[in-house]
């Protein structure tokens, strides 16, 4: 499919290395992947690609410009200061996601940092690019509001998980949704990052797993926590869990 659309491009375009792969790139997004050659031209126009270095910051506190981010690559972070001074991850965006301050597709970065977690490759759409794209292409709508009702059940969770008092099913309930993000047991996160999207200290976190893998529910490995018992995890949080009216 890559190779049938590069064969459409321009004789400079198929020179131009950063072309090719920013074109591949956006063909694998599954906001573009129902678009003609053609119509995957005009979004190549409309689109930045851009690197980013682990540590960069893409966006600060305070930017009024609109613009949403396409992650094809990497990882970013998305965390804000407390009165305290501590850090608080409140998302780690994966590749595929998107994210960004524009207020009419409901993605917002408010008063947060968003900073690459590593090397990174990002798409970067204004919003007048945006809004032209749905006016003339409404499946790229429709993927936007898959992408906000993802986001709106994301949010549930995080703020069900804010209610949780007790360290362990807070951890637990993190442990349960990373699985379900990532579509494995197989978790992929440090303690350090599971500490920082709980605004608690790594010890912590790191004591309350040394517990779970004590009793049997997960086995820790580097930069890996591996659920063996996710029903154990889920009566964790139960327990803890306010009763809904």
């Amino acid at each position: 499919m890559i190779r049938r659309f590069i064969n459409k491009l321009t004789p400079e375009q198929r020179n131009d290395e950063n072309a090719v792969r920013k074109f591949g790139l956006l063909r694998a997004s599954d906001l573009f992947h129902e678009l003609s050659e053609e119509q995957m031209g005009d979004v190549e126009r409309m689109t930045v690609m851009t690197s980013c270095e682990r540590g960069r910051l893409v966006y600060t506190p305070g930017e009024t410009a609109e613009a949403l981010f396409l992650l094809k690559k990497g990882k970013v972070r998305i965390y804000r200061i407390t009165p305290e001074g501590k850090k608080l991850v409140t998302a780690v965006i994966e590749p595929g996601t998107l994210f960004g301050q524009m207020e009419f597709t409901g993605t917002t970065l408010s008063e947060s940092y968003a900073e690459a977690q590593e090397d990174s490759i990002l798409c970067v759409m204004s919003r007048h690019d945006i809004e032209e794209l749905v006016m003339r292409y409404p499946s790229i709508g429709l993927r936007l509001m898959g992408h906000l009702s993802r986001r709106m059940k994301e949010l549930e969770e995080r703020l069900e998980e804010g209610l949780l008092r007790d360290m362990s099913a807070r951890v637990a309930a993190a442990l349960l949704r990373l699985a379900e993000s990532q579509e494995t047991n197989e978790i992929k996160t440090t303690h350090q990052e599971l500490a920082d999207s709980l605004g608690t200290y790594r010890e912590t976190v790191t004591n309350t797993l040394g517990e779970f893998q004590s009793e049997g529910t997960v086995s820790l490995e580097r930069g890996r926590v591996v659920i063996e018992d996710g029903e154990a995890l889920r009566e964790i949080v139960a327990a803890e869990r306010p009763e809904r009216d």
